[in-house]
């Protein structure tokens, strides 16, 4: 059974996020461990495993990059970095133009505002990514569904660092 699957919904990229939290709660008031402790071993350690299983797709499908390359692996598909880190040098270039940005003005200590105004930056560009990933998705276009999960993948990082 894929997550999509134990969540009850469509295989998409782009899902509702509500339905996919509500379905969660649903299952984990069925498989809680903390529900079975009065039944056997066994059941004990079949119900735990459901729980880390139902954790596990919960924390994937609610991360759009998580959840694209999840989808790829559904579809006998591989994100992989090196290769891309190889292929283009001319997006490398951009996302380490970017960095540096942070960098100054991390190091710098700049005010807030220009802080909240690079993060919001990088927020629009992986809103972005995200619309033209789900078309890509849907017209089954995996070259390039690779390549824009990649790319996300590097302003995700970027957005981490911020949130930090």
């Amino acid at each position: 059974m894929d997550y999509f699957t134990l969540f009850d919904l469509p295989k998409k990229y782009r899902i509702n996020k509500s339905l996919l939290s509500k379905n969660f709660y649903k299952l984990q008031l069925k498989f809680h461990p903390d529900l079975f402790i009065n039944h056997s071993e066994f059941e004990k350690k079949t119900v735990l495993q459901k729980s880390i299983e139902i954790n596990k797709g919960y924390k994937i499908l609610q991360d759009s990059l998580t959840r694209g390359m999840y989808l790829l692996s559904l579809n006998g598909l591989k994100v992989s970095k090196e290769k891309f880190l190889s292929e283009d040098k001319n997006f490398l270039k951009k996302y380490f133009f970017l960095y540096e940005e942070l960098d100054f003005l991390t190091e710098n200590n700049c005010d807030e505002v220009q802080i909240n105004i690079f993060f919001k930056k990088i927020e629009k560009k992986i809103a972005n990514y995200e619309q033209i990933i789900e078309i890509k998705f849907n017209e089954k276009k995996w070259d390039d569904v690779i390549k824009l999960i990649t790319e996300l993948l590097f302003f995700k990082k970027i957005q981490m660092r911020l949130k930090k």
